[in-house]
């Protein structure tokens, strides 16, 4: 990567926001939890604000508007900025655990060809049963089965996202102290080796 100042899951969960959050300075920008089909989430209300503990509960449960919305967006995109961009994919609620694997993989083969890194999310609360996949007799397939997927995906046609156009990149420079271990500038170099493409959150 890039940069070391990255946005995290779960505030773009249907990819409205990269390029908007690239201008704000991020780096890097990991969008979803995307499911392999379109879910509502949890009945509101959902998110609870703890004032006095300065504190925020959130019981979304994987709202979003499923894997075939959000890569058609993806590979519609024009990037504003040179920015790395995470998917991270979960279980559809209604999906039995038995089937949680090919889930993940429908996700996995409409999305990774405009991922520059995969996550698979197996750590939620708000999804019922999702947390029993954690377990190595069913991660260890569960990992296998995406990272196969994501490699006859994206094997011989894929554009990473920070290299489609436009050519010549912005400079963005960063206002970090020069002496500071993290200063960097942004400008229209040569774009970064991506990283790996898979990895378990957990």
């Amino acid at each position: 990567m890039h940069g070391p100042f990255g946005l995290a899951a779960g505030f773009d969960k249907n990819a409205v926001a990269i390029d908007g959050m690239s201008m704000l300075g991020f780096d890097h920008v990991e969008i979803g939890t995307v499911t392999g089909e379109a879910q509502p989430g949890n009945p509101k209300k959902r998110l609870f604000r703890l004032v006095p503990d300065r504190a925020l509960i959130n019981r979304m449960g994987f709202n979003n508007e499923g894997s075939a919305a959000v890569a058609e967006r993806l590979a519609t995109r024009n990037p504003v900025f040179r920015t790395v961009v995470g998917v991270n994919i979960g279980k559809t609620k209604v999906v039995p655990e038995a089937e949680a694997a090919a889930d993940y993989v429908k996700s996995t083969e409409r999305l990774a060809a405009h991922a520059d890194y995969l996550v698979v999310n197996v750590s939620s609360p708000n999804t019922p049963g999702l947390r029993n996949l954690q377990a190595t007799e069913s991660l260890r397939p569960l990992l296998t089965a995406v990272r196969e997927a994501a490699d006859r995906t994206v094997t011989g046609r894929r554009v990473p996202s920070w290299s489609r156009s436009p050519p010549t990149w912005p400079t963005r420079t960063s206002t970090r102290s020069p002496t500071s271990p993290w200063s960097s500038a942004s400008t229209a170099s040569s774009p970064p080796t991506p990283p790996s493409r898979a990895r378990a959150s957990a």
